[in-house]
């Protein structure tokens, strides 16, 4: 993957502009050395952005919202020391701002693709932002293995819950009890977090090929609430399968494998998409790795099965829209360009890893169900 990115087009929050390609997105930020991959935003449109694979520099950044620099978040001294002078930043593959707005780092310890880069332990790191101080860091010790892998968290603050996707080893989600720090995976290799093998992963048509030549077989990864905290959407990476469950289920520690596994809900097919995150209406949104677009989806409330759409084309602009935010009526994309870059066979480089947004529609004008 990418090594640390530089700024090169200071345009973000008020000085955010359309482009030619599509005239719905903005430009927030646009990169050269930074390997952009977890993005987030506060309330107050205060824009994160993670680079796990970085050899060197900062994995952590915010970009200011009327210049477009960028500055190491916490500080430069998370290159190499951290909360406790030992734990620096490894791999902080995702991001996510709570409804305290707070934010969340989820170092994976080591990133998805291997580079030269120092892994250690993987960590969730909480942040008050109104300080840029350490709340809490929740460890794993005991719960993940080596080879497991986190990928994407959520944070469900009235349960006092997190849930992370693993795309590790067999897959799996883990819960994670805010109070007293414990958690457990659950759903370890059920069919919902483990990729099927018979899919294969395709740039505009053609199988891409990762390096090695491998088939690449992505376990859970982009993983969302919905909008009243009740279900938690997750799906895998390089299949076209979406599920949900229960988050009453989830947190509930009584439950047998069993039983949890029975509550898991099959969506139907889609495009494949890697983050995903859910608006206050419900719908899902994603990127479609294999063709460019950003999709829009919603429940059939006949079937209970996703219906998608194209919500943005822009086939010259975007490429790999895997991470989001959505603030102040917002949806902010992080395009990393991965389909440029890191397959043998990889589509031409048309453009540099960029941070967009675009403005949600308003209940009204969305298309009827």
């Amino acid at each position: 993957m990418a090594a640390l990115l530089a700024m090169v087009a200071p345009l973000a929050g008020a000085n955010a502009q359309s482009t030619s390609a599509d005239p719905k997105l903005e430009v927030v930020k646009t990169f050269e050395k930074f390997g952009l991959i977890g993005i987030a935003v506060s309330q107050h449109d205060r824009v994160f952005a993670s680079a796990p694979a970085a050899v060197e520099g900062d994995k952590v950044v915010e970009i200011e919202p009327q210049t477009g620099k960028v500055k190491a978040f916490p500080g430069e001294d998370w290159r190499t020391a951290g909360p406790d002078g030992r734990d620096p930043w490894f791999a902080p593959q995702a991001l996510w701002v709570d409804s305290a707005d707070h934010l969340w780092v989820l170092d994976s310890g080591r990133p998805t693709f291997p580079t030269t880069a120092p892994t250690g332990a993987p960590k969730l790191v909480q942040f008050n932002l109104s300080t840029n101080k350490v709340i809490r860091v929740f460890r794993f010790d005991g719960v993940v293995a080596k080879d497991d892998s986190l990928n994407d968290v959520r944070v469900d603050l009235r349960r006092k819950q997190a849930f992370i996707a693993n795309i590790g080893r067999q897959g799996s989600l883990i819960v994670l009890d805010l109070e007293t720090g414990r958690s457990r995976q659950v759903l370890v290799g059920h069919r919902s977090t483990r990729a099927d093998p018979k899919h294969r992963f395709m740039l505009l048509g053609e199988p891409a090929v990762p390096p090695g030549g491998v088939q690449m077989i992505v376990h859970a990864d982009g993983i969302t609430l919905s909008p009243d905290g009740e279900w938690l959407y997750y799906r895998t990476l390089t299949d076209r399968n979406y599920w949900r469950i229960r988050v009453d289920a989830l947190v509930n520690d009584t439950l047998s494998e069993k039983a949890l596994a029975d509550q898991v809900e099959f969506l139907g097919e889609g495009p494949v998409t890697g983050g995903i995150i859910m608006d206050d209406a419900g719908t899902l949104y994603g990127g479609d790795l294999e063709n460019g677009p950003v999709v829009a989806m919603t429940l059939d409330p006949a079937t209970s099965k996703l219906i998608s759409r194209t919500f943005i084309e822009a086939p010259r602009t975007l490429a790999w829209a895997d991470g989001f935010a959505i603030a102040n009526g917002y949806l902010y994309i992080a395009d990393s360009r991965l389909s440029e870059t890191v397959f043998v066979n990889h589509l031409p480089r048309r453009g540099v890893p960029t941070i967009f947004r675009v403005r949600l529609p308003a209940v009204s004008e969305r298309p009827a169900q």
